[in-house]
């Protein structure tokens, strides 16, 4: 039988439960334990990384320092130590300052590592973007989580195409659609059983369109005042953009009364049950995962065209795709289920299926395993073309978008 790979995953936040955070806990929970072995090394730890370390995963944590300063230098020189005594194969890297403390320690190290590029770069900053277009090709592979990345790194000329792998993310559709009794959770929230409830998942951040939503929501209580309109996400208060703000701005154009911000919560499964709309209204996206949970949900799903959202939501089938920053289009959209519900539970019964069909979490994670293997076995670039041909190796195969 043969000896088991041990992966190092670098990251640069570990703590709630964001796109990237959700997948490493993922990889960590899910992958096959006979193949694979993943330790973690953050920069930001919180109470997911202390939540996993409990249950006995490995979690290492790191001072936030550029790599040439005295602290990066001993991040690097433990991370050094740790490859070597944990005899690691693999270095995976997520988000900017994991990309080039990987890239450093895949060299000094000898091993080879893979970046994970989950948005369309709407953070990197000029110094990051001139760094990927020098030295992006030393990377051994990178996976892309929609087509629409893929796309978009190639086009900013960060990486090779032929290095590039499309794996969508995925969740266990089984997880959803098996809500508690939405009259109670509605009569906590203090919601009227008989109110339509439009929702929207998401961090409190500029990029995800949160003023457009609320200028969404003074255009709909124009023409019905039966709706009220549910915010989920965690506020990090680090800058101008604040929960604070949005209540403010809510009271400004006069609608403070229909609108609940109930901050980050784990309970989203039950939350979404009580949706009759269910909303993403970013700006830029990578792949939204809490599309995928409103799907699995069988939730209508109205959702900006940008990034990867149309890979997700098929638009007339599963959903609507609207401009990003329109609010009067996402107005309309919104208005359209509201007014239609048999429209609604349709888009909701095709979206649970493509969810099932397209975006298993079975699948995803042996993806990433078909790759992690190549990986480790050969410092030669891997071609999709190699993967594709290769039976079972899923990622690359998929049909999602289409």
């Amino acid at each position: 039988m043969n000896q088991r790979k041990k992966i190092l995953v670098l990251t640069d936040a570990f703590q709630g439960l964001g796109g990237s955070e959700r997948n490493i806990t993922q990889l960590l929970v899910g992958i096959d334990k006979d193949k694979f072995e993943i330790c973690i090394a953050c920069f930001a730890s919180g109470k997911l990384s202390e939540f996993m370390r409990e249950q006995g995963f490995s979690i290492a944590y790191l001072k936030k320092a550029g790599i040439y300063t005295l602290s990066g230098l001993r991040n690097l020189a433990f991370l050094k130590k740790f490859v070597n005594e944990s005899k690691i194969s693999l270095i995976v890297t997520y988000h900017e300052s994991s990309d080039f403390y990987g890239l450093v320690l895949s060299t000094i190290c000898n091993i080879p590592v893979i970046s994970s590029r989950r948005d369309m770069g709407f953070k990197t900053k000029f110094h990051h973007r001139i760094a990927y277009k020098l030295v992006g090709r030393f990377f051994d592979a990178i996976v892309a989580v929609s087509e629409a990345v893929k796309k978009e790194v190639i086009k900013r000329y960060w990486f090779p195409e032929e290095k590039i792998f499309t794996i969508y993310n995925a969740i266990n559709a089984v997880d959803y659609g098996n809500a508690r009794d939405g009259i109670s959770l509605k009569k906590e929230l203090g919601i009227q059983s008989k109110s339509f409830v439009v929702g929207m998942v998401a961090n409190i951040r500029r990029i995800k369109g949160y003023l457009y939503f609320l200028d969404a929501a003074r255009i709909i209580l124009g023409h019905n005042r039966n709706v009220q309109f549910v915010m989920i996400g965690y506020d990090a208060v680090k800058s101008d953009f604040t929960t604070e703000r949005l209540e403010r701005y809510g009271k400004e154009i006069g609608i403070s009364k229909n609108l609940h911000f109930l901050g980050g919560k784990l309970e989203i499964p039950d939350l979404i049950s009580i949706f009759d709309v269910a909303v993403l209204a970013s700006l830029s996206e990578g792949f939204s995962n809490v599309i995928l949970e409103y799907m699995a949900s069988s939730k209508p799903v109205v959702a900006t065209r940008v990034g990867g959202n149309p890979e997700i939501v098929v638009h007339g089938q599963t959903g609507i795709l609207v401009p990003a920053a329109d609010a009067e289009a996402l107005a309309g959209a919104i208005l359209s289920i509201l007014e239609d519900k048999e429209a609604g539970l349709r888009f909701g019964i095709a979206g649970r299926r493509r969810v099932e069909e397209q975006f298993s979490l079975d699948v995803m994670l042996r993806n990433y395993e078909d790759l992690f293997e190549q990986v480790i076995n050969s410092r030669e670039p891997v071609s999709p073309a190699m993967l594709e041909a290769s039976p079972g190796t899923g990622p690359f195969r998929q049909d999602a978008g289409k």
